[in-house]
C-alpha cells in the first residue's frame, strides 16, 4: 500500500531517496553478460596461426578485459599480474617476464610521461617493449590512447588493423592501415572513418577475408608461373636457330596457339582453386613483398621452363630421325646450298647424278647446276615441300655426286595432306616436328598446372576438386587435335597430321621428371630442417616462390 503500482522512486544523492533501506527480503540476484560470439575464440585461433597478433584494446575493467579474453584466446597463459601475486614481486618485473600483459590505460599515460623531453628516437620503448608480447590486452583506454597504440604498433613495422563501433574508435580506425568498422551497431563516424565495414558486425568474418586474400593472392601466382614457364620453350627454338642455324623447331604462329589458345582457358582456371590446406599456417608476407619474385621467375624460367624446353627439344629431333634426318647434322643446315633438282626428279642411288637431273660436278669438284646457280632450300613454306633432299644436300667427290651424311633410314612412312608425297627426307618432316614440339608443349603445360596447384605441400594433398581446370584441359587437347587434323588449319598454320607416337609421347620422360623434380623440392621446403625456430630451411627461403 505504501509502493503502489506506479511509484516512483527517487534519488538525490547517497542520504537522498524516498523508499528504505532496511528490513529488506532477499529475492533474487540479477546479473548482465555481454559474451563474445560463438564463433570468435576460433577466428583468433585461426589468427593466431596465420601469424596474425590479435590484441584487445577496451575501455572494460581489467579484470573483465581479462575474463574476456581468456574466452576468446586473446590470453592463455598467466597474466603478469597474478605472476606478480603469486611470486611476490614488483608488477614491473613480471611484466617482463610474462607471455600475456593486461596494460590499464593510467600506465599508458604514465608512459606517455617519461617519455616527454627524450629525443624522438628514445620515445616509446616502454610501449614497444608491451607490443612485443604474445598476448596484450589493453583496459580502460581512452580513445587517444588507442590511437598511440596504433601508431606504437606501426612504428614496428607492423601492418596494422583496427575494428571498432562507436565515435570514440574513430581517430584509431582512420590511422590504422585498415580500418573497420561494424555495419549494423557501428555509428555513422565510425563508417566513414574506415576501410571497410563487416554488414554481419561479425569478427570471424575478418579472418574469412584474410583467407580469401592469400588464395587470390596465390591463385595470381600460380597463374603468373604458369603463364612464364611456357616462354622458354617458345623463344628456345629461335635461339637455337640463330645460333645453330637449324630448321626452326617452331613458327611464330604456333607460339601464338600456345599463348592465344591452349594456355588461355587453363590459366584462367586458377581462378577457380580452392585454398591450399596450409594457407591459414603460414606467416604474414612482408609488406614490401612483391608477387612477382626473383624467386617465381627462377621457378617459371630456370626451372620448369627449362625441362619444359628439353622435352619440346627431344619430341623435336626424334620426329625428325624418324623421318630420316640424323639430329646431330641438322647444325648449321639452313645455310647450305644445293641444286634443286627437275620436277619429276626420283632419288636413285645406282645412277651417277643420284636422281638430280640439275646437277653435276665440275671440273673442280664443285656442285654445279645445269640450270643456273646453286641455291638454299625453303624450309618455311611448302614450296620445296616435294623436294627429295637426298638430290639436294650433293657433294662432289672425286668428281662423283654423294648425298651428305645427314640422313638416317626412314622410319616412318607417312604421306603428307599438303604435298600429297611421303614425308620422309622433305622439309614436310619439319613441319611434323613443329607439330610435335607444339604437342609437347601442350602436354608439358598440363602437367605444370598440376604442379602449380600447390606451392608447398604435394599437389595428392589438393586433389583434383576443380573442375574447370578439367575443362581447359579438355579445351586445349580438342584445339590441339583441330589443329593437327583439320586441313584448312594445316594450309594456314603449318601444322600437320601427326602420329600418336609423336604426339609428344617422346616428352612424357621430360613431364615425369618434371612431376618427380618438383615433387621433391616441396619435400624438402616441407622437411629439411630449420638452422634456428625463427629461420625457416635454406629449400624453404631459397625455393618456395
Amino acid at each position: 500500500e505504501q509502493f503502489p503500482l506506479g511509484y516512483q522512486y527517487k534519488v538525490g544523492s547517497v542520504h537522498d531517496f524516498n523508499f528504505p533501506m532496511k528490513n529488506l527480503g532477499f529475492v533474487g540476484l540479477i546479473s548482465m553478460i555481454d559474451p563474445p560470439r560463438d564463433a570468435v575464440p576460433f577466428a583468433v585461433k585461426k589468427c593466431i596461426a596465420a601469424g596474425i597478433k590479435v590484441i584487445m584494446v577496451t575501455g572494460d575493467q581489467p579484470v573483465t578485459a581479462t575474463a574476456i579474453a581468456r574466452q576468446c584466446n586473446i590470453i592463455k597463459d598467466k597474466t603478469a599480474d597474478e605472476i606478480a601475486e603469486e611470486e611476490g614481486i614488483p608488477l614491473e618485473a613480471a611484466i617482463k617476464k610474462a607471455n600475456a600483459i593486461v596494460i590499464h590505460g593510467d600506465m599508458i599515460t604514465e608512459a606517455l610521461r617519461e617519455d616527454e623531453g627524450l629525443p624522438e628516437n628514445e620515445k616509446g620503448k616502454r610501449l614497444a617493449s608491451w607490443l612485443m608480447k604474445p598476448q596484450i590486452v589493453f583496459a580502460r583506454t581512452s580513445p587517444a590512447q588507442k590511437l598511440i597504440i596504433v601508431q606504437g604498433n606501426q612504428k614496428l613495422n607492423h601492418v596494422v588493423a583496427v575494428t571498432g563501433d562507436g565515435v570514440n574508435d574513430s581517430p584509431a580506425i582512420k590511422k590504422a592501415d585498415i580500418g573497420i568498422s561494424m555495419g549494423i551497431t557501428g555509428s555513422d563516424v565510425a563508417k566513414d572513418a574506415a576501410d571497410m565495414i563487416l554488414l554481419t558486425d561479425d569478427f570471424s568474418a575478418i579472418v574469412v577475408g584474410v583467407e580469401e586474400g592469400r588464395k587470390i593472392f596465390d591463385n595470381l601466382k600460380k597463374t603468373i608461373a604458369y603463364i612464364l614457364t611456357s616462354n622458354i620453350p617458345e623463344i628456345g627454338p629461335f635461339l637455337i636457330f640463330i645460333i645453330l642455324q637449324m630448321p626452326l623447331p617452331l613458327s611464330t604462329v604456333l607460339i601464338l596457339c600456345v599463348d592465344l589458345g591452349t594456355d588461355m582457358i587453363p590459366a584462367v582456371a586458377f581462378a577457380y582453386e580452392g585454398a591450399e590446406l596450409d594457407i591459414m599456417t603460414r606467416e604474414p608476407r612482408s609488406k614490401f613483398a612483391h608477387m612477382v619474385t626473383a624467386k617465381l621467375l627462377v621457378y617459371g624460367y630456370l626451372q620448369q621452363g627449362i625441362i619444359q624446353n628439353f622435352a619440346a627439344f627431344l619430341t623435336y629431333f626424334v620426329v625428325m630421325q624418324d623421318f630420316g634426318f640424323r639430329p646431330s647434322k641438322l647444325v648449321s643446315r639452313i645455310l647450305v646450298k644445293g641444286v634443286i633438282p627437275a620436277n619429276g626428279d626420283v632419288y636413285d642411288i645406282s645412277v651417277d647424278n643420284l636422281g638430280n637431273s640439275h646437277a653435276y660436278c665440275d671440273n673442280e669438284n664443285n656442285l654445279r647446276n645445269h640450270e643456273g646457280d646453286v641455291g638454299s632450300i625453303d624450309w618455311l613454306f611448302t614450296k620445296d615441300a616435294w623436294v627429295d633432299l637426298r638430290m639436294f644436300f650433293l657433294q662432289c667427290q672425286d668428281g662423283k655426286l654423294v648425298t651428305e651424311d645427314m640422313f638416317d633410314q626412314c622410319r616412318l612412312k607417312q604421306i603428307s595432306p599438303i604435298s600429297h608425297q611421303p614425308v620422309c627426307f622433305t622439309t614436310e618432316a619439319l613441319k611434323y616436328a613443329q607439330t610435335g614440339f607444339f604437342f609437347s608443349i601442350v602436354i608439358c603445360q598440363i602437367a605444370n598446372q598440376i604442379v602449380c596447384k600447390q606451392r608447398k605441400l604435394s599437389f595428392m594433398y589438393q586433389g583434383f576438386r576443380n573442375l574447370f581446370m578439367f575443362y581447359g584441359w579438355a579445351q586445349e587437347l580438342v584445339l590441339s587435335l583441330l589443329l593437327a587434323f583439320v586441313i584448312p588449319f594445316n594450309n594456314v598454320l603449318g601444322t600437320r597430321d601427326v602420329t600418336f607416337l609423336h604426339f609428344g609421347t617422346p616428352a612424357l620422360v621430360m613431364i615425369v621428371f618434371l612431376i618427380i623434380f618438383d615433387e621433391m623440392k616441396k619435400y624438402l621446403i616441407r622437411n629439411y630442417p630449420k638452422k634456428t625456430e625463427e629461420k625457416f630451411n635454406w629449400f624453404e627461403r631459397n625455393c618456395l616462390w
